[in-house]
């Protein structure tokens, strides 16, 4: 079971996005995964619940949700959680939504990962917080208790400030980053109040008609991209355990 955390000091920065994604990939291949909500926000539980509705049911059941609150839970109950899971053999992936904030809970999560994904918004408020973020990274790789760490850009729009395009430079000649890049467009900026997206658009392709159909082609589009970003996270994991 490979375990990917998704880790920010601040909210907003795209780690249930990033998160949400690779779990539409998994769910796409037919593959199983622990969703870890650590936030009391709750954004996997939500997006379980808005996927299930009295009309139709676009989650499955490859995809369990647990809720392990940062402030309430201790490091010996996460780990049994993560080795439960691990021993099950149910689960192929565990995804920890670590809370926004530089907390002793996340630094102790962030040793169980394989890889530890920074979600990045090229801005200069975003850029301020990432750099302490990597601190504690660089902390935890002194003394080699932290898997493969990667910086993805998050909310990218086809076309780009000048200044925006400096903080993206800024940190790629500062951090290892992601090839793909998450776009800001209507299906990943509400992915959250959608159902899983290859069910929905099984569920709903035959029968679409008018604007529907044009959604179902940006829904189809989005989880291409999805795929691409699970495809890269399996290279790097599985170079990390080459």
């Amino acid at each position: 079971m490979n375990v990917i955390a998704a880790y920010s000091h601040k909210g907003g920065t795209g780690k249930t996005t990033t998160l949400m994604m690779l779990a539409n990939a998994i769910e796409a291949k037919g593959q199983r995964a622990l969703l870890v909500d650590c936030d009391p926000q709750q954004n996997f539980a939500m997006y379980r619940d808005n996927s299930r509705t009295s009309d139709f049911d676009y989650w499955s059941d490859n995809m369990n949700v647990v809720y392990l609150d940062f402030e309430a839970t201790t490091i010996v109950a996460l780990e049994s959680a993560l080795i439960d899971a691990d021993d099950s053999g149910k689960y192929d992936y565990a995804l920890l939504n670590l809370a926004g904030a530089d907390h002793p809970f996340n630094r102790m999560a962030l040793r169980y990962a394989e890889l530890t994904l920074l979600p990045f918004k090229p801005a200069a408020t975003e850029l301020a917080e990432l750099s302490p973020a990597l601190a504690v990274i660089d902390q935890l790789a002194e003394s080699g208790e932290i898997g493969q760490v990667r910086v993805v850009f998050t909310m990218m729009k086809s076309s780009m400030t000048a200044a925006q395009n400096l903080y993206r430079s800024a940190a790629e000649q500062n951090f290892e980053v992601m090839k793909t890049e998450i776009k800001d467009n209507s299906v990943f900026a509400d992915l959250v109040m959608r159902g899983l997206l290859a069910r929905t658009i099984a569920g709903e392709e035959q029968s679409a008609t008018g604007l529907r159909i044009m959604d179902i082609r940006r829904l189809k589009s989005a989880l291409d991209d999805c795929v691409t970003l699970l495809a890269e996270v399996d290279q790097i994991i599985e170079g990390e355990t080459a």
